[in-house]
């Protein structure tokens, strides 16, 4: 049952990833700021809202391929670093994160330093790599 709920979570992602325009690129050429939407907390189906959060999280891509992720709580800011590369096939289109350094900060199933980040439109990205492992999704979308 539970590898059934894992394999419907990945059409689910796929699904909405196939329904967007094609043609529409995140535009790197400058620094693009990615605010932490929402969480999807995996199997149970449940969405938290950034309102809901003791949080907020920041992706910011440098147009230099380096990225800084940020985890802000009203005492304290985490911070972890890296550089990206954009990974495009017929099916999909995401970044692969790799870390500087290890931290908590890294969603991923395994101790990797590598992390992947959906490109979902020109404006949302999705962090899905511990929903295989029965864990939460990250949504992000571009910040004003």
């Amino acid at each position: 049952m539970k590898k059934l709920a894992i394999l419907l979570s990945m059409i689910s992602l796929m699904t909405n990833q196939s329904c967007d325009s094609p043609d529409e690129e995140i535009d790197l050429e400058g620094n693009n700021l990615f605010e932490l939407q929402y969480i999807n907390a995996g199997m149970s189906g449940e969405i938290i809202k950034k309102k809901d959060l003791e949080f907020n999280e920041f992706i910011e891509f440098s147009s230099d391929n380096h990225f800084v992720k940020r985890r802000a709580y009203p005492d304290s800011t985490s911070i972890a670093k890296g550089s990206y590369r954009l990974i495009q096939s017929e099916d999909s289109k995401y970044y692969e994160f790799e870390y500087e350094e290890d931290s908590y900060l890294i969603q991923n199933c395994g101790s990797s330093l590598k992390e992947h980040i959906s490109i979902l439109n020109n404006e949302e990205i999705f962090n899905g790599s511990y929903l295989p492992c029965d864990g939460p999704g990250f949504g992000y979308t571009l910040a004003n």
